[in-house]
């Protein structure tokens, strides 16, 4: 029979598992409420394909060079971050994913030395290997007891330094409160410059590229392209390049108005009186009056809609397409 001594013993190893296997199971409910993981795959009677989006989810802003995507899910490109450092250790290295590609959380993983977080590029992007979504996962390696504590601040910081959720800054904690999100990120550069306004455009120069004005600006907060140009946009600055080197930085227009675009599935292209100006999810700054806007994907029924933009109100759609 098993002396008391030998029960407490028993408790004794087997509790400190417990706790620290909570304390990783809260902090990944909490990251997933941070990134919440998209849905992707084949529909009914197997329609579609893997990259469909059956399920919107948090889109991240890439903040760092180094990472890869690969555009074969069975061969994804996986990447160990340790700090500011990252290695691929596994997969194909179809496409070095840039500074403000923007991404879909597929899956948020706490493990016992690592967070792990799998992505699938918005957008289709053409490799030398074919032209699809990119599927690309990172490994946050951390101190065991960073984990095992459940230290989200920690975990956050470090997040922070590689994927902004997109149309937010880093995160700040308030002092009222313990339980809330945790401090600023350390950002990408030595000293993060203040978005400019009207009155400090000073941190942009003429003939600058897309690299450079997002080195001192920060991932924007959406970004349209059509042909030769690229719109960044900013909470008080639109940022216009064309051929990729910066011709003007303007405050957007205050009779203008925010429309925010998603679709079912995501991907169908944006026509905004007959000119393409991006693709599902983004919010565009249209001007006031009366405009013509449409969503076209192929193998589906073109969405459209007669708008009259009044000024400065925001708008949202969020359209199920049909099928042809």
């Amino acid at each position: 029979m098993p002396t008391r001594a030998t029960i407490l013993l028993f408790f004794s190893l087997f509790s400190v598992p417990q706790k620290t296997i909570n304390q990783r199971v809260a902090l990944e409910q909490i990251l997933s409420q941070t990134y919440q993981p998209a849905d992707f795959g084949k529909r009914i009677m197997g329609l579609g394909a893997e990259t469909d989006v059956r399920k919107s989810g948090t889109i991240v802003v890439v903040q760092r060079e180094g990472l890869y995507g690969s555009i074969v899910r069975s061969e994804i490109a996986s990447s160990a971050i340790n700090g500011l450092d990252a290695k691929l250790f596994r997969g194909h290295q179809d496409f070095a994913l840039p500074i403000g590609e923007r991404l879909y959380v597929t899956s948020v993983h706490v493990g016992p030395s690592a967070v792990n977080l799998a992505f699938l590029s918005v957008l289709p992007i053409s490799t030398p290997a074919g032209t699809n979504r990119l599927w690309t996962t990172v490994a946050f390696n951390f101190p065991d007891a960073v984990l095992a504590n459940g230290d989200k601040d920690t975990v956050y910081r470090e997040i922070d330094n590689w994927f902004r959720p997109e149309g937010r800054s880093s995160y700040t904690q308030p002092a009222t409160s313990t339980a809330s999100r945790v401090a600023a990120a350390a950002p990408v550069t030595a000293a993060p410059p203040p978005i400019p306004t009207p009155s400090a455009p000073a941190t942009l120069s003429p003939g600058m590229s897309r690299e450079q004005v997002v080195t001192a600006l920060g991932a924007p907060q959406s970004e349209v392209t059509f042909e030769s140009q690229n719109w960044l946009h900013y909470p008080s600055l639109v940022v216009l390049l064309k051929d990729g080197k910066l011709i003007s930085a303007t405050q957007p227009d205050s009779a203008s108005a925010s429309v925010a675009l998603q679709s079912d599935p995501a991907g169908a292209e944006i026509y905004l009186d007959g000119q393409l100006a991006g693709a599902t999810p983004s919010t565009l700054q249209i001007p006031s009056g009366n405009h013509q806007l449409a969503l076209r994907l192929s193998g589906y029924q073109d969405w459209t809609r007669d708008l009259h933009i009044l000024p400065g109100s925001q708008i949202q759609f969020s359209p199920k397409l049909q099928k042809n």
